[in-house]
Formats: structure tokens, C-alpha cells, sequence
């Protein structure tokens, strides 16, 4: 049974200012429920899905003004949708399909365990990663071969066009984390290495540029928050960032990195260490000041990162922030 709600918005103008402002935006923030929103997905600038924490999936088809609420009883983890009716959805065990909006769900059958990550290049072409496997399906999910990767789990994909694709990975080794293919994800091969590091998000803004996004761990002094850049395609990867001074003692790590532009970008920590940057990822800043002043709601409020043009970040309590 699907019901509106109409959202009670208001605007942070503390940041307004202060040396982490950008001018020519603003970050507008609203509640729409008491749940914690856990995974997203928009098909365009107006349109996206979320999913919370108690199975109920909140659609909005006019930039996030007003959500109507699915009980779809699912506790999607991850979605992905190929266009207004057709998308797909992963929970803890399973995998499904929606063809009505994300009102139904139907169940598709793997060949194995899944993991968490989930990429649809088109209606027909996309992947779910499992436990050292890469599932492709090329028929809408009707069915599914198995690409091995032994020793390694993919929990991340971007793909610039049907060939080329980079993914981020966890292995054995806790250094093989970028992975590319150029046959549509049939064979893929290790192009960044290096021991300790964990990469957990994968974005490009064009065919050349891209950015990873993950921690780098290094025993007794906890994480550090890492952004790597590459310009070649993803054949050749630098770090760009590394905060080696993350405020809690166990450190973070950015789970979600993505841009509006190709100027414009934000990383999504897992507690306060989210970044942002206008200069096209030469600086990063984070979104709070040393004075106390925040561009954003911080410390973990944030689940998830989706968007276009313009970006939403959704999380704790049902917050909902659109950076427009």
C-alpha cells in the first residue's frame, strides 16, 4: 500500500561564509521518517528511490519535495534502477527485480551467495558480486553465468562504457583493491596494489578521470580516510588525499565517493571525515571547521550518497540533505 508524505524542508545557512563554503550552492535538508535510510538510487536529478531500515522503500518523482512510501517488507541493503519502472535491489541474502516502480518484488535466483555490490550498465547487461564471483546477467536477471575471481570479492563497480569497467575489491592479500575489465566484466586484472589498502568506491566523471575511495589501515594506529585519482581510464591510479589524522582514535574509513560535475565531488565518511571539493579533486576539505561550524549534519549521520547534477545524502532519523 503505497501513502504520501509531504516533507517539512528547511536550509542550513551556518556554513554560509566560513572557508568550506561554496557560493554558487546550497545543502537542503529535510526529515521524512523516524527510520535510518540505508541505500538509495536516482535514475535522474527528480527521481529517486530509498530504502530504510524497517523495509519500507520512499520514492520521489520531484527532487525530493514530497516521497510516497512502499511497505515492501525488503530490507534492501543496495538498489539499482535501469529507468522509472524497472530496478533491482539487494538485501543481506537475497537478490530481486521490480518492474512496477519498486511497488512488487520478485526474487531472482543466483548461482551462489551474494555480497554487496550491484551494477546495471542497461536493462539487460549488469553485475552482483558474491563471495570471490562476479554474477552477469545479460537477459534482466532471468539468468546468470559466473565470472571467478578467485581470492578476491568486488564490492563496488563503474563502468564508462559496455568494454570498460573499474571495481573495487577486498582480497586475501589486503592489497589487490582496483580491479579493471575491457571486455564488458568477462576477465578482469588487478591495475592498483598496494598492502593495507581498501578501497570501497569506485567514480568516474568522464572516460579518463576517476577517483577511489576506501582507508588505509596500519596496525595499532586504526584507519585513515584515502582518495586515489586516475587520468588514463583507470590503467594507472595515485593517491590524492589521505587523512592522517581522523578525529576518533580507531580512525574511518570513505565508504561512498561521487561528483555532480567534474568540478564538484563529495566523499562520505563513516563518522565525521566527510570531504568535499570544487576545484575538481586538486584540494579536499572536510565538511566541518575547526571553529565548530558544519556544512552538514556530521558524525555518522549519513548511510548512503546518490545523484546527478544534484546529490543526496540520507542516513540517520530520516534525514534527507540535497546538495543543489
Amino acid at each position: 500500500m503505497k501513502s504520501t508524505t509531504v516533507l517539512f524542508t528547511f536550509l542550513f545557512s551556518a556554513w554560509l561564509g566560513c572557508s568550506l563554503a561554496q557560493d554558487s550552492t546550497d545543502f537542503e535538508s529535510s526529515i521524512i521518517t523516524e527510520n535510518t535510510l540505508v541505500a538509495s538510487y536516482f535514475i535522474n536529478d527528480n527521481e529517486g528511490w530509498l530504502a530504510d531500515n524497517t523495509g519500507i522503500l520512499w520514492h520521489t518523482t520531484n527532487a525530493a519535495q514530497s516521497w510516497s512510501s512502499i511497505a515492501t517488507e525488503k530490507y534492501f541493503v543496495k538498489l539499482h534502477f535501469v529507468d522509472a519502472q524497472n530496478g533491482y535491489g539487494l538485501t543481506s541474502d537475497a537478490a530481486y527485480k521490480t518492474t512496477d516502480e519498486g511497488n512488487t518484488w520478485s526474487v531472482l535466483s543466483l548461482p551462489g551467495s551474494i555480497g554487496t555490490a550491484l551494477y546495471f550498465l542497461n536493462g539487460e547487461s549488469g553485475f552482483i558480486g558474491g563471495n570471490e564471483v562476479i554474477y552477469k546477467t545479460v537477459d534482466g536477471g532471468t539468468t546468470w553465468s559466473t565470472v571467478s575471481t578467485q581470492g578476491v570479492s568486488f564490492v563496488d563497480y563503474y563502468f564508462v562504457n559496455t568494454s570498460v569497467g573499474i571495481a573495487a575489491a577486498y582480497d586475501a592479500d589486503s592489497s589487490r583493491c582496483i580491479w579493471r575489465t575491457i571486455d564488458g566484466g568477462q576477465t578482469w586484472k588487478n591495475v592498483y596494489s598496494k598492502e593495507n589498502y581498501f578501497i570501497n568506491s569506485v567514480w568516474f566523471t568522464n572516460e579518463n578521470t576517476g577517483w577511489a575511495a576506501g582507508y588505509y589501515a596500519k596496525t595499532g594506529l586504526g584507519k585513515f580516510p584515502v582518495i586515489n585519482q586516475t587520468t588514463d581510464g583507470g590503467l594507472t591510479w595515485k593517491n590524492v588525499y589521505i587523512n592522517r589524522y581522523p578525529g576518533d582514535i580507531k580512525g574511518e574509513e570513505l565508504f561512498d565517493i561521487r561528483f555532480r560535475n567534474e568540478l564538484e565531488g563529495f566523499t562520505l565518511s563513516t563518522y565525521s571525515e566527510s570531504l568535499t571539493t570544487i576545484d575538481g579533486g586538486l584540494t579536499w576539505k572536510l565538511t566541518y571547521h575547526d571553529d565548530g561550524t558544519e556544512l552538514l549534519p556530521s558524525y555518522g549521520i549519513y548511510k548512503t550518497l546518490d545523484g546527478y547534477s544534484e546529490m543526496y545524502l540520507a542516513g540517520r532519523e530520516g534525514y534527507v540533505t540535497k546538495w543543489k
